[in-house]
């Protein structure tokens, strides 16, 4: 081959190099120029994919474009999240994710089909929902200290209810026992309503369940409620005070909600997608709506995202492997 020709593809190859930072950029500035698919890891109807809907709607009045929701549900949240793994970063196929998605399905399975740190970046928190102890009437424990007392008094004797192994409502009893050095027995049941029913028949003794679940029949007087998870009372339930004014020190615990992207996202987008979903989560108008669903928003940079993370992460794995938990 004749020095020209090479000298010809070599010019070629420096220029398409030159010249692919400056699509990119100009790629990422239009951003979004089309729909972004949000991807809720588990079935309509939950909290998850009812604060998801809220901020979906916001988002795209921000935007200017549709965020359309695309319900993933199975494996406690890892198809979906497996899915936005392998999606093109490129910010239109987003992962709207849960503590329990990022912080204990790594523990709970041994293959969850992704890698939080590897594959994942945040964007931002979305939500937090406080969960509510709550005991069957019968059970002769009015405050959580007297329940503490009562499990230490026989242990394995007692039991709780949860939606199902892994999910909320089981890792924070499990959080509970570990807490407070009790030994209560799990009986997981195929989503909270059913275990909700058997609880109020006293068919199981107690359950830490999201308050938007168990308030109705708290007023009732069907359940018993001895202080809620959060680190502040929640207006749904104003005279429950929290587990840690209630004398279980060290406890504080709630369900929250983070979108986040592919890892290769380019940094534009990140940076243009955080700061626009933090000034979304921080209208008036967003809180409102999320509050009217039993939820508090959070506005939040991506950096507070991934300290969240990082703490969380921390704690579930030590209960996890402390209870000998898996979902597998």
């Amino acid at each position: 081959m004749s020095p020209k020709p090479l000298f010809t593809l070599a010019a070629i190859a420096v220029a398409a190099a030159l010249l692919a930072p400056a699509a990119a950029n100009a790629q990422s500035s239009t951003w979004p120029a089309r729909p972004v698919t949000v991807v809720v890891p588990f079935p309509p109807g939950g909290v998850t994919d009812i604060t998801a809907r809220v901020i979906a709607h916001q988002l795209e009045k921000k935007f200017g474009v549709a965020f359309v929701i695309d319900n993933r549900g199975g494996a406690g949240g890892n198809i979906g999240a497996a899915a936005v793994a392998r999606a093109p970063a490129d910010g239109y196929t987003v992962l709207y994710a849960t503590q329990g998605v990022l912080t204990a399905n790594p523990f709970l399975y041994k293959k969850p089909g992704f890698d939080v740190k590897a594959d994942f970046v945040p964007v931002g928190l979305t939500y937090e929902n406080a969960h509510v102890l709550t005991v069957n009437p019968e059970v002769p424990a009015k405050t959580a200290p007297e329940l503490v007392g009562l499990a230490k008094s026989k242990p394995g004797k007692l039991n709780y209810g949860s939606s199902g192994v892994g999910g909320g409502s089981h890792l924070f009893m499990a959080y509970f026992q570990y807490v407070t050095g009790t030994e209560m027995l799990h009986v997981p049941y195929k989503g909270g309503g059913a275990a909700m029913t058997d609880l109020m028949a006293g068919r199981v003794d107690a359950m830490l369940d999201s308050i938007p679940s168990a308030a109705g029949q708290i007023k009732a007087g069907s359940l018993r409620a001895l202080g809620v998870s959060g680190s502040k009372r929640d207006p749904q339930l104003p005279d429950v005070p929290t587990l840690a004014e209630a004398g279980i020190k060290g406890f504080e615990a709630v369900s929250w909600g983070a979108i986040m992207v592919p890892a290769k996202t380019p940094p534009d987008i990140l940076v243009k997608f955080s700061q626009g979903l933090k000034e979304v989560m921080a209208s008036a108008e967003t809180q409102k709506m999320l509050a009217d669903k039993g939820a508090t928003g959070v506005p939040s940079t991506a950096a507070q995202a991934q300290a969240r993370i990082d703490s969380e992460t921390a704690r579930w794995s030590a209960v996890i492997k402390s209870a000998n938990i898996t979902a597998d």
